[in-house]
């Protein structure tokens, strides 16, 4: 009889094996992720290192300013005019040459242009409104350039100057108008359909033209200036735009005078980019006088814009003997005040009423001027 098999029983490793050989498992640990990080150094040196990119050299931007006020004066030399006969006002923005002459001819004005339109920087030369170029970089107005005609001989004794407002709409008027051998006036709204060839009969004729600028009246919307007018809650820039926008539709014009605007006329800050944009352009402002609140006055001054106030409306009754008396009461002012400005408008009435009563003027002692000979008498008549 066979004995039974004994199974070896497994040696069970004792519980404290761990803790009597944790020594040599930290070392065996560390020189493991020492053993890793070697070769992980060592694929890294493998890789291509990506090349280096220099940063950009940043070129200093360069200012073409001194240059192109360079190319102003050489062009104005070029002029032949004499040097005291130019004023320049470089300290503020935009710089401002006042030239005292002739507007030159398109060839001189064309070489300018050229010459200015070489000098990096996307510069420019225009021709604006009133005898003026600007000097442009990006569209932005740089330098203007004014010249001021010789102006003529201001006649003795009393003025008056008639401003017939609300032109464009008709030719006809217009040449009926400019048909009359004395100097009446032409204000122009700048959206009539025939603006723009009224004012060149107006000029062809030696005719003043103004541009009659629409502007929000007291009774608005009920009373409508047009679509293009200029509103007082608009931005100083939004106001800037709109008005330089309606007087480059123009052309010719000397000077502006307000057409309703009793609301836009009372309030100075509306004013004031107006008076700005007159003041860069050499034009003039008459007051209407649809308020008599009006603020014109004073911000044209705070901006050393030529004004006058409108003494007279001669047609408020379109009827031939009503304008004609009107009329009369306008050279009782002009003889007592030494001058005096009457507004009437495109009626039929108004036009027999002046073909009647404007070839005897002379007679009675008055004389009928454009609007910027009064303001230029009323500079003398003020720096005495």
């Amino acid at each position: 009889m066979t004995k039974p098999t004994k199974r070896r029983r497994t040696k069970k490793r004792r519980p404290d094996f761990f803790l009597k050989n944790r020594i040599l498992l930290i070392v065996m640990g560390v020189a493991g992720l020492f053993v890793a990080g070697l070769v992980w150094f060592a694929r890294m040196e493998e890789r291509p290192h990506p090349p280096l990119v220099p940063p950009p050299v940043v070129k200093p931007q360069l200012d073409y300013t001194q240059k192109v006020h360079g190319e102003v004066e050489a062009f104005l030399a070029g002029l032949n005019t004499d040097g005291s006969s130019i004023q320049r006002d470089l300290e503020h923005e935009p710089a401002r040459y006042t030239v005292a002459g002739t507007f030159p001819s398109a060839e001189l004005i064309a070489g300018f242009q050229g010459r200015v339109r070489q000098i990096p920087g996307d510069y420019d030369v225009r021709l604006r409104p009133a005898n003026s170029l600007t000097v442009e970089k990006s569209r932005l107005t740089k330098i203007i350039i004014l010249f001021i005609p010789p102006a003529p001989a201001i006649p003795a004794g009393p003025l008056l100057a008639i401003i017939m407002d609300d032109l464009g709409r008709s030719t006809s008027t217009a040449r009926v108008l400019a048909s009359l051998s004395q100097l009446v006036t032409f204000a122009i709204l700048p959206d009539e359909p025939q603006a723009v060839q009224v004012a060149e009969i107006a000029h062809a004729a030696g005719r003043e033209v103004m541009l009659h600028v629409p502007m929000e009246p007291q009774g608005y919307p009920a009373v409508n200036p047009g679509p293009d007018a200029l509103f007082v809650k608009n931005s100083d820039a939004e106001i800037r735009h709109n008005f330089d926008q309606l007087l480059a539709r123009i052309p010719y014009v000397a000077g502006t005078n307000n057409h309703m605007g009793s609301r836009f006329t009372e309030d100075a800050r509306a004013l004031a980019p107006v008076m700005e944009s007159l003041r860069e352009k050499g034009l003039f402002f008459i007051d209407s006088r649809t308020t008599g609140h009006s603020r014109v006055t004073e911000v044209a001054s705070r901006f050393g814009v030529p004004t006058m106030n409108r003494d007279v409306f001669l047609d408020n009754v379109a009827e031939v003997d009503a304008i004609a008396r009107e009329i009369r009461r306008l050279e009782g002012k002009a003889r007592r005040q030494g001058m005096a400005i009457g507004i009437c408008h495109p009626y039929p009435e108004t036009l027999d009423a002046l073909k009647r009563e404007l070839p005897g003027l002379t007679a009675r002692g008055v004389t009928l001027v454009p609007v910027s000979q009064l303001l230029q008498k009323l500079a003398l008549n003020q720096g005495s």
